[in-house]
């Protein structure tokens, strides 16, 4: 049986950032639709933020017994710098790098070895399509949704 990821783009200010009961609903139905182990984020690049889907994994643990974890799966400050990016060619707003694409093997590998059985990667859209290839390449099978919510960006509005 194969394993199972679920990729959830969005942008990454509704990770952290304003209220948003509507994204959290989302995340939420998407934890317990797949009977994840884990929830993985890109979310190196917000360091010190709270991030919606560890507290509601948190909740998770506590009031419905589910065995699942939280794990950022992004590269560090650190690592990043590790990663040689000469050759990058940017076509804004889109950026195409050899980078980016070591980040999103580095995702799967990561998620391949935090996960058991069925896995959610929230990450930023530009990644979405992309990183789903890699993890059908790795033998997941996969399934993708994105996050956009008009009422949302309003907030995001507000809250600046």
């Amino acid at each position: 049986m194969k394993r199972k990821i679920c990729i959830l783009g969005t942008y990454h200010v509704y990770q952290y950032l304003a209220p948003r009961d509507r994204y959290r609903a989302k995340v939420k139905a998407l934890i317990s639709l797949h009977s994840v182990d884990l929830v993985a984020e890109e979310a190196t690049a917000i360091e010190g933020t709270t991030f919606y889907a560890k507290e509601l994994v948190d909740e998770c643990k506590l009031t419905l017994n589910f065995d699942i974890s939280w794990e950022n799966v992004d590269l560090t400050k650190d690592e990043r710098g590790e990663v040689e990016d000469g050759k990058t060619l940017r076509i804004e707003p889109f950026i195409e790098s050899a980078f980016e694409t070591i980040r999103e093997w580095i995702w799967v590998e990561r998620v391949s070895k935090k996960m058991k059985n069925s896995a959610l990667l929230i990450c930023g859209f530009a990644h979405t399509f992309s990183v789903s290839e890699k993890f059908r390449w790795a033998g997941f099978e996969v399934e993708t949704h994105t996050y956009f919510d008009p009422q949302d960006d309003e907030r995001i509005k507000d809250a600046r």
